[in-house]
């Protein structure tokens, strides 16, 4: 557990993690939501793309590709099984599907989200399998080359949708090192989070 959430209350800790725009994410229980990051808020992120990628429109069933660390521990899987009811594949490459079966079953949907271990190249599903796929703080981990979107897009139904929210810079920094303001959290991953641009 991290020392903010050892050292700080638990009313503390929501009231830090209690933000207006996200009614559905401050629902979540605080301390679960910090032990199972694996970046960025992610309950937040998928809760911001949600009304752009349309979610509220599929119907309760509708099946779910959730690739990458916003599944990485099953967290936005879980919060699209229980907010959408949606069917969920959690496939992630880093945690083990035994460990997020575990996560997912304390959450009460075991029936709608199924872990699976998956390399983003080599994703085991059908053509045409999915309503929708969702990727929260990984895709620029495994999507960089421009001939992999095609290899997501193939396990969309016809009119699927996907949504993708990454970090990124507000300007590309110059020259080979990051922005001073930057550079005390600076990891060498962060290369590859770019501006809008």
């Amino acid at each position: 557990m991290s020392d903010i959430t050892s050292t700080t209350s638990h009313g503390d800790l929501a009231n830090l993690l209690n933000h207006p725009r996200h009614p559905r994410s401050n629902r979540y229980d605080v301390r679960w939501t910090i032990e199972n990051q694996m970046g960025p808020h992610a309950l937040w992120l998928l809760e911001w793309l949600s009304p752009a990628l349309g979610l509220e429109e599929l119907r309760p069933g509708a099946r779910v590709l959730d690739r990458g660390c916003g599944c990485g521990r099953a967290m936005t899987s879980v919060f699209l099984a229980r907010e959408h009811g949606f069917r969920v594949v959690a496939a992630d490459l880093w945690a083990k599907p035994d460990e997020n079966a575990t996560r997912i079953a304390e959450a009460g949907v075991a029936q709608r989200v199924l872990p699976v271990s998956a390399e983003a190249h080599d994703l085991p599903f059908a053509q045409g399998h999915f309503d929708a796929i969702v990727s929260i703080d990984a895709y620029q981990y495994f999507g960089t080359n421009d001939l992999y979107l095609p290899t997501l897009t193939r396990l969309l139904k016809p009119g699927g949708r996907i949504g993708v929210v990454v970090p990124a810079l507000r300007e590309k920094p110059e020259g080979t090192e990051p922005p001073e303001h930057l550079k005390p959290y600076w990891e060498p991953d962060f290369w590859v989070f770019h501006s809008p641009a």
